[in-house]
């Protein structure tokens, strides 16, 4: 790899990263029940995995959504979201890796968002000793997370791989 595909892929998941923050840490939607939020940030994570593979998915999985729960009332979750979040970007950008079916990019994303919607479960009954039934409510809310940001990415993949800037 030159510096100018360094510097590239550096910028990219520099800028992926930072979209990630965004739709994270500023795109919630509160959940009442258990003090927690719904985001934006997985279509972002999705659609840079899909694009750019694993390890510019994981990369921007682990570090955009880690840096908005360093930056909020979650920071105690950043290492778990680190490694929760960039496994997720990483797994999906590894199956949808050179694969231009939906399909294997919707399959990507369903067991990308598993992995999230399991980590976060057993992170909070494991580590914040959150009841099990408590941490089951954010379950269907991790679901419609997963589900929204799967569509949205699958919406934009073409249209931000044309995008003459990125080739």
């Amino acid at each position: 790899m030159n510096n100018i595909q360094k510097s590239k892929s550096v910028s990219i998941v520099a800028i992926f990263s930072a979209l990630a923050f965004v739709a994270t840490r500023f795109l919630q939607v509160p959940i009442l029940q258990t003090g927690g939020y719904l985001n934006f940030g997985e279509a972002v994570i999705y659609l840079a995995a899909i694009i750019f593979g694993p390890v510019v998915g994981g990369l921007v999985g682990a570090i955009g959504p880690a840096l908005a729960d360093l930056s909020s009332p979650y920071a105690a979750f950043a290492p778990f979201t680190f490694v929760i979040k960039g496994l997720e970007g990483f797994i999906v950008g590894k199956i949808a890796e050179n694969k231009e079916k939906t399909v294997i990019r919707v399959t990507a994303i369903l067991i990308g968002g598993i992995i999230m919607i399991v980590g976060y479960y057993l992170v909070e009954v494991s580590v914040f000793m959150v009841p099990p039934v408590v941490a089951l409510i954010e379950v269907p809310f991790n679901v419609i997370q997963m589900t929204v940001g799967g569509f949205v990415a699958i919406l934009l993949t073409k249209k931000v791989k044309n995008l003459r800037y990125l080739k």
